[in-house]
């Protein structure tokens, strides 16, 4: 028979819409912060995002996973660095009692929690660190964690979740899944070699964001200098855009010289920012048409 429990919910304004704290009687010193993107700022002065923690980036599809030891400092630099998330949760403690070991293992769980179900973010290609955790703390932090995924299923995050969907499409056979949906770089990948068309070793993958015109990617440089291909994933004309982008083609942008942007806060990746309809990119404004080899359909 399952325990009874009760859950300590606190609305910082009154309202959902603000910074929401949550713990719960068979949590110890679990703590779950979750505050909208327009209101980040409230949470970064706490002193909860000071301490050890998991933390995630989320719109209603996708979800970034990361980890740190200064929460607040990370999630600043998504602020400027990101912008398709709608909704940020920390997950910490009040007694500061997780250590770097165990930042890494919970970041580990979750980001193959998330792409298992299609919902992790391209840009999230890292399965964490190495996992550096004892049996024991191993056992504790899967109670940990096993608390924190029900408070947020509790809030309506379900990135981590398998729906009866999700479970229907991982039935199906690698072969035929790029059939129903395209949802994932691999995906695609595999897809596009099924219709006999091979993509340079350098390849970037990127989908357009739900209620967004543009198709968000961050290539490394390193890619300027190799022959590299681009794939587009219009979801909703179920259409991949293959671009081959001869090596040397583009450079990046200076002080005397046009080109292509770094990120803000990871300078050794391009920023591109593809609009769905022409295929400018909107921050150099470099148009990406002349540079298509193919459109693939993948519906039925």
């Amino acid at each position: 028979m399952a325990k009874a429990k009760t859950i300590n919910l606190l609305l910082e304004d009154g309202s959902l819409d603000g910074l929401i704290t949550i713990a719960d009687s068979q949590w110890n010193s679990g703590e779950l912060y979750s505050v909208p993107r327009e209101r980040a700022e409230s949470i970064l002065s706490s002193e909860a995002v000071k301490k050890f923690g998991v933390y995630m980036l989320l719109s209603q599809k996708m979800v970034y996973v990361g980890q740190a030891s200064d929460l607040s400092r990370r999630i600043k630099q998504h602020i400027v660095g990101k912008d398709w998330w709608e909704r940020v949760i920390v997950l910490t403690t009040t007694d500061d009692s997780l250590n770097r070991s165990d930042i890494d293992y919970l970041e580990s769980v979750l980001i193959k929690k998330a792409n298992d179900n299609n919902r992790l973010d391209t840009d999230n290609k890292n399965k964490g660190n190495k996992i550096k955790v004892t049996k024991f703390r191993k056992v504790e932090l899967e109670q940990y964690l096993e608390e924190a995924l029900f408070l947020m299923q509790l809030i309506g995050v379900d990135v981590f979740s398998m729906t009866k969907r999700d479970r229907i499409i991982s039935s199906v056979p690698k072969s035929s899944k790029a059939n129903i949906e395209i949802r994932a770089k691999r995906e695609a990948a595999r897809f596009l070699s099924e219709k006999g068309i091979t993509l340079n070793k350098k390849y970037t993958y990127a989908k357009k964001q739900d209620g967004q015109d543009y198709y968000w990617a961050n290539p490394k440089i390193s890619f300027l200098k190799e022959s590299w291909s681009i794939v587009l994933n219009d979801q909703n004309l179920q259409e991949l855009i293959v671009l081959m982008i001869p090596a040397n083609t583009f450079v990046l942008a200076n002080e005397s010289e046009e080109g292509l942007y770094t990120r803000t806060d990871k300078e050794y990746y391009i920023d591109l920012k593809i609009d769905s309809k022409t295929l400018i990119d909107k921050r150099s404004r470099i148009n990406f048409t002349p540079f298509i080899v193919n459109r693939v359909k993948y519906g039925k």
